[in-house]
């Protein structure tokens, strides 16, 4: 898994016309499945001038679901001699995307960092915590993948098309449905009940090779395939466990009893 950790780079120009209260911002980047951007404003509060340093992201609630996004943030500014300073804040954006801000003084900032009127910020964005926030598909099984199937796995209200001989040489259970004596071997369209689509969709994709584990999809990842017996995403989920995850000693200990991940016993144990 990539760590939730992002850089935001822009040049602002012509800065000193910037008017107080109005505000520029850098065009819009997208970072795990949200859109940021940098922006600068001047403000004017107790007879003192300043600058004013936003890192914030397009608005995060749709549908009425609750969204947000918890972490921190540093902002570097750098000058023309190439001495840079830096400093973080906390980082916790909610509902209409939030801001997160620093505020530097508007002499330092045209004393010290602002060259032939334009400045460079440099932003390092570290979250630590998304809620509420749909992960994009890696990779599509949708009807698009027709010509490619020769079967549709319904899970829910989803439909997945799929290859029989695929998923059959990496599971024993679809082997066994697909080239076994199971009515399944004949059937165009094949239903998998009492699963989700979205687990089904991250087991898929690492099936694929796609980078689709992380501490929010592993557990579902891990259950699907020990379900239907498949080794590929239960090695690469006890790697990942090893080596990347966040999660706790006793959740780590807790998947690794629960799915039979004996390297993982053996690392946590050492």
């Amino acid at each position: 898994m990539v760590k939730k950790e992002f850089q935001l780079t822009h040049i602002f120009k012509n800065v000193s016309k910037l008017k107080v209260g109005k505000f520029a911002w850098t065009p819009m980047k997208e970072h795990f499945n949200v859109s940021w951007q940098i922006a600068i404003t001047r403000t004017h509060f107790r007879n003192e001038e300043k600058m004013e340093i936003q890192v914030g992201c397009q608005k995060l609630t749709k549908d009425d679901v609750p969204a947000g996004v918890e972490g921190e943030f540093t902002i570097k500014l750098t000058n023309s001699s190439g001495i840079s300073t830096s400093k973080s804040s906390r980082l916790k954006l909610v509902k209409n995307g939030g801001l997160g801000f620093l505020k530097i003084v508007w002499k330092v900032m045209q004393d010290e960092y602002l060259i032939d009127d334009s400045i460079i910020i440099e932003a390092t964005v570290k979250i630590t915590k998304m809620t509420g926030i749909s992960k994009k598909p890696l990779k599509c099984f949708d009807q698009s993948k027709e010509k490619f199937s020769d079967v549709i796995l319904a899970v829910g209200d989803q439909k997945f098309f799929v290859l029989r001989k695929f998923l059959a040489s990496h599971s024993t259970f679809f082997e066994s449905r697909f080239l076994g004596n199971f009515d399944e071997a004949d059937k165009s369209e094949v239903t998998l009940r009492d699963i989700d689509s979205a687990d089904f969709q991250n087991l898929l994709e690492v099936l694929y090779g796609e980078p689709a584990i992380d501490d929010d999809t592993v557990d579902g990842i891990l259950h699907l395939a020990h379900m239907y017996d498949i080794p590929l995403p239960i090695r690469k989920c006890e790697e990942f466990l090893i080596e990347v995850s966040e999660k706790s000693m006793k959740d780590q200990l807790v998947l690794a009893k629960q799915y039979q991940l004996e390297k993982l016993k053996v690392k946590k144990k050492t």
